[in-house]
């Protein structure tokens, strides 16, 4: 269930990487488009086709604080997201694995003592003496006090686990749900505002005024793309190829 947690949070942060990554270049194309038409709107002569190409650059560039303002509330998310897959998970599972170390010595001493009980009994049912006993035990002693201490840590160290679980449970729950509203919330927010600012900034159609020589286009620099050429090649090779088919027909008939 942890490593399952921590995959969610892992994929969840590559995700937001991928879409941040995407929102700010799209913000630089939003930066550069704004840009673009406020220089034509400074060069342009008429008042009103001046007006609209700058009131529509300054549309693009508004799109473009409103992504960086969001980029600046959602980036927070990532490094609160890493601080939880990356200190509060390894953290747990430090807990655990030293859960399980102490477990594994608390039966580890309870097999001894149960072994130690079991070669009492049957040097008791042989009516044989057994040294440790006649030497007063000593070492049965010592296992059962061994067994104790380990059951008291390992008592401890599973309170801590299940406090630990629980608290990173609690944690996950609140704070998923919190990212997650702050991302959706910040996205809605850039998405409106954009929505806004291109919704006033219905400028289109434009009039300009052109010069007559706009459209007029040199056409003593025409573009040969050497297919005419080819074509040209091909029909005069033609006539070539049937006097040689002929020519071999003529040949092969002989």
């Amino acid at each position: 269930e942890l490593e399952k947690v921590a995959d969610t949070y892992r994929g969840l942060i590559d995700h937001t990487k991928k879409l941040l990554k995407a929102t700010f270049e799209l913000s630089q194309s939003h930066k550069a488009f704004g840009e673009v038409f406020s220089s034509i709107g400074v060069r342009e002569p008429q008042p009103a086709a001046s007006e609209a190409f700058t009131k529509f650059g300054e549309a693009h560039r508004n799109m473009e604080r409103f992504a960086i303002k969001m980029l600046r509330t959602v980036k927070p998310m990532i490094s609160d997201l890493n601080t939880y897959l990356n200190k509060a998970v390894p953290d747990t599972r430090l807990t655990i694995k030293k859960y399980l170390d102490v477990k594994f010595e608390y039966l580890a001493y309870c097999l001894k003592v149960k072994e130690m009980d079991d070669e009492e009994y049957s040097y008791a049912a042989l009516q044989e003496p057994l040294y440790r006993v006649e030497t007063g035990n000593y070492e049965y002693r010592l296992v059962l006090r061994c067994r104790q201490d380990a059951r008291v840590r390992f008592a401890k160290m599973r309170s801590d686990v299940l406090v630990k679980i629980e608290l990173l449970d609690q944690k996950h729950v609140q704070d998923i749900v919190f990212q997650l509203q702050r991302f959706v919330s910040a996205m809605a927010k850039y998405h409106n505002d954009c929505h806004t600012v291109m919704k006033e900034a219905v400028v289109f159609p434009i009039e300009v005024d052109l010069s007559r020589g706009t459209f007029t286009y040199d056409t003593s620099n025409q573009f040969n793309d050497g297919e005419d050429e080819e074509e040209e090649e091909e029909v005069e090779e033609a006539p070539e190829r049937v006097n040689e088919s002929q020519m071999g027909d003529l040949i092969s008939t002989d």
